[in-house]
């Protein structure tokens, strides 16, 4: 790293354990650890002495952020704690240019980038995992969206088009049940754990919530509130604020969800790039013969992209390897 690179950026960490860093520059601190979390070879510069009294002098410089401004401070969880105090010592790595770039963007810019978003194309599905396990398939031109501190205290997504959830319950032992909640404009669907689907469409008015088991719970923001479960579908209509609701054969409904996974007799290579669009990966073959075995399966399309491939690897006695967001798939051709 550049010896002037260097002296500003540990500048700017020395303000940051004196308490006299700006947001934007506490923020970079911590973003740097955050990006290149798990690289710690740097560490072993430093003896433990040495650590003991920067992690020292750092837990006592957000105590002193958290009582004198409150209203502005932002809690540091343990873990962040940790990551923000290797920060300190990662600045020697060659990626300090990259901050230096960041550090121009706007607070518009930063906010943008605090959100993660998921998109699938028109005709298309899309299986996503959230941070807390929980399982989204996205319908044709569909979105979601939610913070990057998803989980960490509250469960919140935002949905524009239709998606299939199937949420994790979560009940700390000793702690409030942790609520699931996904907003399609002023509606609100709440759940604790259960699966079910969204219609809400950018060009329809109509919001529609269809429960395949667990109970959920949907409202405008207002006095109207519906509790909804197995089989029960409910309509809203955004534009005169009218719920209708009634029974139906839900897994009908949802049969969408599996369209794509279930198939007989098919290429493997065409299954591959199907599980591509899908699951967002890329799947490579070692041996190109594989491409060219037919394969059966029947799936709820629920599961992870692991999940399928325990199965079709027995099935087609293969072996897989995921690494670096992808999959490559080895074994002897077809018979």
């Amino acid at each position: 790293m550049p010896s002037e690179n260097r002296r500003k950026f540990r500048s700017i960490v020395g303000k940051y354990l004196a308490g006299k860093a700006d947001e934007d520059e506490s923020d970079m601190v911590e973003k740097y650890y955050e990006l290149f979390a798990g690289k710690f070879d740097r560490l072993s510069e430093l003896s433990p002495e040495e650590l003991a009294d920067v992690q020292q002098r750092m837990k006592g410089n957000i105590r002193k952020r958290t009582v004198a401004a409150p209203a502005k401070s932002r809690m540091l969880s343990g873990g962040l704690f940790w990551r923000a105090a290797a920060a300190v010592f990662v600045v020697l790595g060659a990626a300090w240019g990259f901050f230096l770039v960041k550090n121009q963007h706007s607070t518009a810019e930063r906010s943008v980038a605090a959100k993660v978003t998921h998109v699938s194309a028109k005709d298309q599905t899309r299986f996503v995992v959230l941070p807390d396990g929980s399982r989204v398939v996205l319908h044709g031109d569909a979105r979601i969206e939610y913070n990057r501190d998803f989980n960490q205290k509250t469960r919140e997504v935002t949905l524009i088009g239709e998606a299939f959830f199937d949420v994790v319950h979560q009940n700390p032992q000793g702690r409030r049940p942790v609520s699931f909640v996904i907003k399609t404009g002023k509606i609100r669907t709440t759940v604790l754990g259960t699966a079910f689907s969204i219609k809400a469409l950018p060009n329809k008015a109509e919001v529609v919530v269809t429960v395949t088991r667990g109970k959920v719970s949907v409202d405008d923001g207002h006095k109207k509130t519906v509790l909804l479960t197995a089989n029960q579908q409910m309509t809203y209509d955004t534009r005169t604020a009218v719920t209708d609701e009634k029974v139906v054969k839900s897994e009908e409904l949802t049969a969408w969800v599996q369209a794509d996974m279930i198939f007989q007799d098919i290429p493997f290579g065409t299954l591959a790039e199907m599980l591509e669009t899908r699951y967002g990966v890329k799947i490579g073959f070692q041996n190109p013969e594989l491409r060219k075995c037919l394969i059966t399966g029947r799936f709820a399309g629920t599961e992870t992209l692991e999940e399928v491939f325990r199965v079709l690897s027995m099935t087609s006695n293969t072996k897989f390897a995921m690494a670096g967001g992808e999959l490559t798939l080895s074994g002897e051709g077809c018979n």
